[in-house]
Formats: C-alpha cells, structure tokens, sequence
C-alpha cells in the first residue's frame, strides 16, 4: 500500500490507545509503542477500538449519505461554509490546522478549507464508516478518520485553530482540549423554524426549544463567550430535494420514506440556521463534562 495514501491532517492525529504520537509506516500509522492502524486503500483510517470498529448503528447510512450528497452538492446550505469562513478571516492569525468533529461526507470541511487563504490542513472525524470512506474517496486533500465524538478523540492537545461542528454530536471538553490557545469553535445547529413547512407536513423530529440556551452556556464554559449568527432564508425546493432534505439526517430512522408522498410540485422550505461562535482564550480553563445531543 502506498504512503502517498497519507494526508497531511492524519499527523493532527495520535493513538487512541496510548496517546503518543504516530508516523507512517507501510500503509500504515503506528505509535511507538506498536499500536498499528491499517490505511484503508481511499485513504482514511479507522480508530474506533475494540467491538466498535464494527458499523456504527450511529452512524449515517449509505442512503442518508446519498440523499445528504444529493442535497449538497445542488448548493444548498452554501451560506452556512461561507458565514464561517468569513468570520474566521477576520482573526489573525489566519487557522491552518481545521478540524471537522463530524464531517459526514466531507463537503462542509472540504468547502471551508478551500476558502481559506494558504494551504490549511485539514482532518474530518465521523463515526460512521461509509462517510468517512466516502469523504476519503472524493476529497483528496483533507484527511479522515473513522472515531467515536462521544468518547475523547484521538487527535493531540491543541492541535487545531479551527474547529467546526456541523449538525453534529457537541463534545465540548474535546472541542476545548483540542483547540489551540486563540482558536475558533464554530458549531451550527438547527433554529426552531428550520424545515418547518416539511416538519409539519410529514410529522419530522422536533427541536428542542432551548438548544440555544444549552449551548451557548456549554460553549461560554467550555470555549469562550459566544456569539450566534441566525441564518434564514425561504426556498423552493423540487419534490426530489424536499425529499433529501428530510432522509438526510437523523429523520430517515422514523419516516417511512415510501410514505412520503411530496407531490410532484415545489415545496416552500424553511432553513433557519444558527452558527454559534467561541473562541479560546490564552490561558487555560478548568475540566468538565460533555454535552450529549440529536441533531437534524
């Protein structure tokens, strides 16, 4: 197996086992210690332990994957990358080490890194499997590996400048250990009218009410103090697209999707989204818990 599989953001990476650091051997990364993890041939590594490297029942399946991509790659949520990057370009200095904590089919981390001025590293973290082996095999440049956001990452202390958290797990104490001094948390999650036309229509998950709330004092105690950018906008989305929208996420475990019957005219489709931001001071901060959350 070649080493040219290697990716600059798999050094952000250490052994989930021992913690120490790890280096590139044939087609692989070990420790010093000789815990050894297999690259895959698309590039990624998978460092979930134990009876976990089995599929993630967590995790996005291929179908949520295929409907996520679907709705992506048609442009769709293009304001969220860009209402990042912006914000970030306004520090100094610039991030060159991102981190994606739930990276899906990598589009989000691979979009921003690209937006940013210079040649970022970049990593994606992901439970799931397939979006990590997807990701691997259409993004070239960041890297990924396949690991558990609930537990401790198997990243090193302030290793990242950036890092970003799209509809995903919120592990903060990770977020903060792995945060650099002066970096960017940026964490976006759904706002109470998101999808609104189609979570009434077809009986979708509902929010939690006070989400904002909990997060703005897990990232104000864990991070920084916060600010929220709302992001909203009104779409219409053709029946193909409303029906990605709903079985992209964690909404394709509880609807039927022969039962959605979407109609064959356009859908007015809410997105309401919130983009929290946090950055770490210069000192460091004392421990705590995790916050566990389900998302979109």
């Amino acid at each position: 197996m070649s080493s040219l599989q290697l990716r600059p953001g798999h050094w952000l990476l250490r052994c989930p086992l021992c913690k120490s650091g790890i280096t590139a051997t044939a087609g692989a990364l070990a420790c010093r210690n000789g815990h050894s993890f297999d690259l895959a041939r698309q590039g990624y590594v998978n460092l979930l332990l134990g009876r976990r490297r089995r599929p993630a029942a967590g995790g996005d399946s291929p179908s949520q994957l295929r409907h996520r991509t679907q709705f992506l790659d048609a442009g769709h949520l293009g304001t969220l990358t860009t209402t990042i990057v912006r914000h970030i370009e306004r520090s100094a200095p610039r991030p060159q080490h991102i981190l994606d904590a739930g990276s899906g089919t990598g589009h989000h981390i691979a979009r921003i890194a690209a937006q940013m001025p210079g040649s970022a590293i970049s990593l994606g973290l992901d439970i799931s499997k397939d979006a990590v082996r997807q990701a691997a095999r259409r993004w070239p440049t960041p890297a990924f590996a396949v690991t558990d956001l609930w537990g401790e990452w198997p990243v090193h202390d302030a290793a990242a400048d950036l890092v970003i958290n799209i509809f995903a797990p919120k592990n903060f104490p990770e977020m903060r250990r792995v945060l650099r001094p002066g970096g960017w948390l940026a964490v976006a999650y759904p706002g109470p009218d998101h999808l609104i036309e189609l979570r009434d229509r077809f009986g979708l998950l509902r929010r939690h009410e006070k989400n904002s709330e909990r997060y703005a004092h897990m990232a104000e105690r864990f991070i920084g103090p916060p600010t929220v950018a709302v992001l909203r906008s009104r779409a219409i989305l053709h029946p193909a697209m409303a029906r990605a929208v709903i079985l992209m996420g964690p909404n394709a475990r509880h609807v039927d999707p022969t039962s959605l019957a979407v109609g064959r005219e356009p859908l007015p489709v809410t997105f309401d989204i919130n983009v929290l931001f946090a950055r770490k001071p210069e000192r460091k901060e004392g421990d705590g818990c995790w916050l566990s959350t389900a998302e979109i």
